[in-house]
């Protein structure tokens, strides 16, 4: 394993909240989907030090297909046997790996083949498990009349991910959260305060404009609305 795979996973580490024991990982336990947002590092060729990327596909033992990275709203150029340093958070883990660009492809769209990972390090960032989803949230200042609306992209029963396209304040900061659940057919809506923890942002799909990603843990949920979180994610 390189220093600098290692050090990925320090970063991961420092990023998302103290990191238990590091060993080896296989791909599998990844568990990539298409869609799912990764981190690169690239080349220092390219002038930029990390940027985004999404999953296109994979072909075991070959190729990772990713789109090609993008930022500050331009496309960066990577070139065959670049290296790159991959970053994927899944669930309780931080995973990093190595890898070198097979081929930049243009056609019918951006994308890049990716070297498939032989070494994969990875270590537990959360204590909580994580669950996928898709539920829209009004973010606000507490006690604000005015909300963004933004998404629930995962939960937890102490925190979750939101995206949203408004900046709504950097790590210590807190925001008010509403959003709805539907547990057993009988909706409920929550109105808690959360705190940010880390704040990532990236251009949007069509490099117009800019679209955050906020880590936030609930701030002093009260049994009742800390027992209607737990149910829907256990």
């Amino acid at each position: 394993m390189s220093d600098h795979t290692t050090e990925a996973v320090h970063d991961a580490d420092h990023e998302h909240g103290s990191g238990e024991e590091r060993k080896g990982f296989t791909f599998d336990d990844m568990r990539l989907a298409v869609g799912d947002r990764l981190q690169i590092e690239c080349s220092a060729s390219t002038g930029v030090r990390r940027a985004f990327v999404r999953v296109v596909g994979y072909v075991d033992g070959v190729s990772v297909l990713v789109t090609t990275p993008v930022a500050g709203g331009r496309r960066v150029d990577l070139v065959e046997s670049d290296q790159v340093i991959v970053r994927v958070f899944s669930r309780q883990s931080a995973f990093a790996f190595r890898a070198s660009v097979l081929r930049a492809c243009r056609l019918p769209f951006d994308y890049v083949h990716l070297s498939f990972p032989t070494v994969i390090q990875g270590s537990m960032i959360r204590k909580a498990t994580r669950v996928r989803s898709r539920i829209p949230v009004q973010l606000g200042a507490p006690g604000a009349d005015a909300a963004e609306p933004g998404t629930l992209l995962n939960l937890s029963a102490t925190g979750a991910l939101i995206h949203a396209r408004a900046a709504l304040g950097e790590a210590g900061s807190v925001v008010r959260l509403r959003f709805v659940v539907d547990l057993h057919e009988v909706e409920s809506e929550l109105d808690i305060a959360a705190e940010v923890r880390n704040v990532q942002q990236e251009p949007d799909a069509d490099g117009e404009g800019i679209e955050y990603h906020y880590g936030v843990d609930f701030h002093e949920l009260d049994p009742n609305d800390r027992m209607k979180i737990k149910s829907l994610v256990y």
